[in-house]
C-alpha cells in the first residue's frame, strides 16, 4: 500500500489521527485535514505546519486537496454520507480507515503494541517513555498526549521500534501484525458493534494470532493456544504466585517500592528491580508491569526501566492531577467504562485516604451506557457525593428509555445529582468540595480549566 505525496484527513482532531497526520508531515508529506470542532490540537498542528479546516464545504479546500495523487485518511466516527467524504469518493481519491494506515506504516517493521479494554493508553506511553530513555529510541503513536512532552507522537529519527495502540473498537486492531504484543485486560466493551461477549473476545484471539513473536497476558486470563504465550501478575507481599508467571510485580504494605520481575522463567532474561511507580493504583502497578516487560523484548535494560517507572511524566486526562493540596484537590480522568471508574476511585481512595470524593461524570455512548448500566450503577453510588451529566452520544442516535435520568435512578446513593454541563459549577459551589474527580470521554474535558478554577478559589 503506497500513501501518496498529498494526505487529507477526515477527522483530524481525533487522538490517533493526528499523530499519523504528525508522523506523515515528519515524512515530508503534504498534510492537512477537517474537523467539525477548533481546539487546541488542532491549533498545535496549524503551528506545526499541517493545514486545518472546519468547513465541509469542497470549495473551501486548499488548492493541493485538488490534487489526484492524494490519499484520504477517515474514521468511523465520519458518517458514510459526510459532504467531504462524498466529494473525495466522486473523485476516486483513494481512502483509508486510519487503522489501515497505521497497519501499513507498520508492516514488516518491528512493532510493539498494547491491546485491551482498559490501560492502552498509559500503557503504551509509559513504553515510549522506556524506549525513548534508551539511545535508540523510538517512534510511538499514543492515544493520549503525554504529559511531558505535550504530544501524541515520539519518534526519534533512524529508530527501529514501533509502539502502537491495539484499538479494538471497529476491530481496528486486525490491521496490525506487531512483533511483540500485550492485552492488558479483557472486559467486555463496544458491544454495538461485536454484538456478543463471546464475540469480543474472539476478536482478541484473532488480534493475538497475528503476533508474530511474543504475546503477554493475565495470568488468569483463559486463551488459546500460542506459539510464544508469556502471562503477568500483580499479587501482594506474601500471597501465593500463580503458576506460570513469567513476568511479576509484588506490593509491598510497608513502602510505595514495587518489586518486579521479568522473564522468572527464563535465566539467561531474567531481569529484577526495585520502584515506585509513579502513577497511584494497583491497575497503574500493572500497567507499569506490562510496559516494563514489552520494553525488555524491545532490549531496555534493568536501569533504564527502574527509572522510567519512577518517573514517568503521566499522560493527560489519564489520572491526571492538576492540584493537590491538603484543602482542594483535583483530578480529571478518561474513564467512560465501570471497571475503568472501579479502578480510578479505588486508586484515588489509596492516595488521599479518609477524604471526600465528588466525582462529576459524563456517560459515554447511549449504548455502552444501556449494557453496562447495572455495573455504572454499582460503581457510581460508592462515590461520596455524584453530579451526573446528560449521555455524550458520540456517533450514536438515542436509544429509547436510556438516559441520563435513566442511569441515575438506578444509582444507589444518598448524595446524587443529575446537572446539566452549563450548570454544572453553579451546583458545585452549593457544597463544600474536597478532592473533585471529573470523569468522562466525551467534551468534559472542556470543562477542565473552569473546574481548575473552582478548586484553587475554593483554598481562598
Amino acid at each position: 500500500m503506497t500513501v501518496a505525496k498529498h494526505v487529507f484527513f477526515l477527522g483530524l482532531g481525533g487522538i490517533g489521527m493526528s499523530a499519523l497526520a504528525r508522523h506523515l508531515h515528519s515524512l515530508g508529506h503534504v498534510v492537512g485535514g477537517y474537523d467539525l470542532t477548533p481546539s487546541p490540537l488542532l491549533d498545535r498542528l496549524k503551528a506545526e505546519g499541517i493545514w486545518v479546516g472546519h468547513s465541509d464545504a469542497p470549495d473551501d479546500l486548499p488548492p493541493w486537496a485538488q490534487h489526484k495523487e492524494l490519499t484520504l485518511v477517515w474514521t468511523p466516527a465520519v458518517p458514510a454520507d459526510f459532504r467531504l467524504k462524498r466529494h473525495f469518493e466522486f473523485r476516486g481519491i483513494q481512502a483509508l480507515k486510519r487503522a489501515e494506515l497505521l497497519g501499513a506504516i507498520t508492516r514488516d517493521r518491528p512493532t510493539l503494541a498494547v491491546a485491551g479494554t482498559h490501560g492502552k493508553t498509559t500503557t503504551s506511553s509509559w513504553l515510549a517513555d522506556m524506549l525513548m530513555a534508551h539511545p535508540e529510541g523510538c517512534h510511538a503513536f499514543l492515544g493520549g498526549i503525554d504529559a511531558t512532552t505535550g504530544t501524541n507522537l515520539l519518534t526519534r529519527p533512524g529508530a527501529a521500534w514501533h509502539i502502537v495502540e491495539a484499538d479494538e473498537f471497529d476491530r481496528s486492531f486486525h490491521q496490525l501484525h506487531p512483533t511483540h504484543a500485550a492485552v492488558t485486560n479483557l472486559d467486555p466493551d463496544h458491544l454495538d458493534v461485536y454484538g456478543t461477549e463471546e464475540a469480543f473476545r474472539e476478536a482478541f484471539h484473532t488480534f493475538g494470532s497475528q503476533v508474530t513473536q511474543t504475546l503477554i497476558v493475565p495470568h488468569d486470563l483463559p486463551w488459546p493456544s500460542q506459539k510464544s504465550l508469556e502471562r503477568f501478575a500483580v499479587v501482594d507481599l506474601g500471597e501465593d504466585v500463580p503458576e506460570g508467571v513469567d513476568h511479576l510485580a509484588t506490593l509491598s504494605p510497608e513502602t510505595r517500592e514495587v518489586a518486579f520481575e521479568l522473564h522468572r522463567n527464563d535465566p539467561e532474561k531474567t531481569c529484577s528491580f526495585k520502584a515506585a511507580p509513579a502513577l497511584a493504583g494497583r491497575h497503574n502497578t500493572a500497567n507499569a508491569l506490562v510496559a516494563a516487560a514489552l520494553a525488555s523484548h524491545g532490549h531496555v535494560g534493568a536501569y533504564v526501566l527502574a527509572q522510567r517507572v519512577a518517573h514517568f511524566g503521566g499522560v493527560k486526562r489519564r489520572m491526571e492531577v492538576h492540584l493537590d493540596t491538603p484543602e482542594a484537590t483535583y483530578i480529571d480522568d478518561y474513564a467512560h467504562h465501570p471497571s475503568e471508574l472501579d479502578a480510578l476511585l479505588s486508586a484515588v481512595r489509596s492516595r488521599w485516604p479518609d477524604r471526600h470524593v465528588t466525582m462529576v461524570f459524563q456517560p459515554h455512548l447511549y449504548s455502552r451506557t444501556r449494557d453496562f448500566g447495572a455495573e455504572f450503577a454499582q460503581v457510581l453510588g460508592q462515590v461520596d457525593r455524584l453530579f451526573l451529566l446528560p449521555i455524550y452520544p458520540a456517533r450514536e442516535a438515542p436509544i429509547p428509555g436510556v438516559d441520563a435520568q435513566w442511569l441515575f435512578d438506578n444509582i444507589s446513593s444518598p448524595d446524587k445529582h443529575l446537572v446539566a454541563s452549563d450548570s454544572i459549577f453553579t451546583s458545585l459551589k452549593a457544597c463544600p468540595v474536597d478532592v473533585l474527580v471529573t470523569a468522562g470521554a466525551g467534551d468534559i474535558d472542556r470543562l477542565v480549566p473552569k473546574a481548575l478554577q473552582h478548586m484553587r478559589d475554593r483554598r481562598k
